[in-house]
């Protein structure tokens, strides 16, 4: 059995400390020639006030509601999950963890750092986890509009891209320009909010190289072994589920939704697809996935919810297509029961939180604090 990922990941990149980059910059730059107002102090935007605010109405209805889905095994309804206590497949663990930090603003438009890290846990037979050897991918992005004529964010741009760093045009991060561009440069609060998704987008790619390198390098070696991701799967991989605790898509309605929101401690639903539709259009799909990328998937309940939200200790969990039979996912469901011990009760998250993941979280956020030593906090 493998205990190391060999290919180095292209997303790698070497990251130097934000704060030491920073005083090279106003340094070499100076920041106050270009009359750079400093953020430094705002903290990053995932605590920030109006952080990825709704660019819809929430007031409207959401088209394709509901989704149209293919169920495995008849209506929705409660199904109590049979498992083994403490018998689990599961000996991988990927998660990521992201800090978007505003460096400074040049009138309407905030200059943000993104600083991504992910990486994989493995656990051995004797239950002992450790980083698996070569998983930790980090990144590191400047993101701000590229577009604008500005002399000051040019001479930014340029100084960053002539020191190696990626920037990236929230955007346009593919360079085409929406016909609203220039209405969205005077923007401030959605320049923010694009900053921000464009930070998520970065850390889900190395999130997704790393699945992609566990099925190529790792999984061949340790067939029976499994990996939990920390969030959608994204992508077929066999021997992987996603998990996902925010559940901000509602797939059901009436009967079945209640059905969902009611289902007891140690149950699950009956599994669901998404309908494979000739006509599908971008954004029907969650997260625009296309249906040839289409999981099966169930919702399942790890504690009791009496007297708390609906949503409490509710899962979500996506796994690849070739699961199909109510063995395959009773079997998988069990798995998931006897992952909730031991609690990871110091984390509010805990009703969702599988422990391993709790801990890879930990050793990932050491690298982010490296990454961001002397920043004021």
């Amino acid at each position: 059995m493998t205990d190391s990922l060999r290919r180095p990941s292209p997303t790698t990149t070497t990251t130097t400390p934000i704060a030491e980059e920073f005083r090279r910059f106003r340094s070499e730059v100076g920041g106050d020639d270009l009359g750079l107002r400093d953020m430094r102090r705002s903290g990053s935007l995932e605590l920030s006030i109006g952080s990825m605010p709704a660019s819809e109405d929430p007031l409207r209805t959401p088209e394709n509601f509901p989704i149209e889905l293919e169920r495995l095994e008849g209506p929705i309804s409660a199904v109590e999950i049979p498992h083994r206590r403490g018998e689990t497949r599961f000996r991988y663990f990927l998660d990521g963890t992201q800090k978007t930090l505003p460096i400074g603003r040049i009138g309407l438009v905030p200059v943000v750092v993104a600083l991504s890290v992910a990486g994989i846990l493995h656990r051995n037979e004797r239950g002992e986890a450790a980083l698996l050897s070569g998983s930790l991918r980090q990144s590191q992005a400047w993101v701000f509009p590229l577009y604008t004529g500005s002399y000051e964010l040019d001479r930014i741009r340029d100084w960053l891209e002539g020191r190696g760093h990626t920037v990236i045009d929230p955007i346009a991060p593919t360079g085409s320009l929406p016909d609203n561009y220039d209405a969205l440069v005077q923007h401030y609060g959605r320049l923010i909010e694009l900053s921000q998704r464009t930070s998520a987008t970065l850390r889900a790619g190395l999130e997704t190289d790393l699945i992609r390198t566990w099925a190529e390098e790792v999984s061949p070696d340790d067939a029976d072994a499994w990996l939990v991701v920390d969030g959608k799967l994204r992508q077929n991989v066999p021997n992987a589920i996603g998990l996902v605790k925010s559940l901000q898509m509602q797939h059901l309605a009436g009967a079945e939704a209640v059905a969902l929101f009611n289902l007891p401690e140690g149950h699950r639903t009956t599994a669901f697809r998404y309908v494979t539709r000739s006509d599908a259009t971008p954004g029907i799909w969650d997260d625009g996935e296309t249906p040839t990328e289409n999981r099966t998937m169930w919702y399942q309940r790890f504690w009791d919810s009496s007297g708390l939200d609906a949503r409490h200790a509710l899962v979500r969990i996506e796994a690849p297509h070739e699961v199909a039979t109510p063995e395959e996912i009773d079997r998988i469901a069990g798995w998931l029961v006897s992952e909730r011990l031991p609690r990871a009760t110091a984390d509010p998250r805990w009703p969702t939180l599988l422990y391993p993941i709790h801990y890879l979280e930990a050793i990932l956020k050491r690298r982010l604090a490296a990454l961001t030593a002397g920043w004021p906090s």
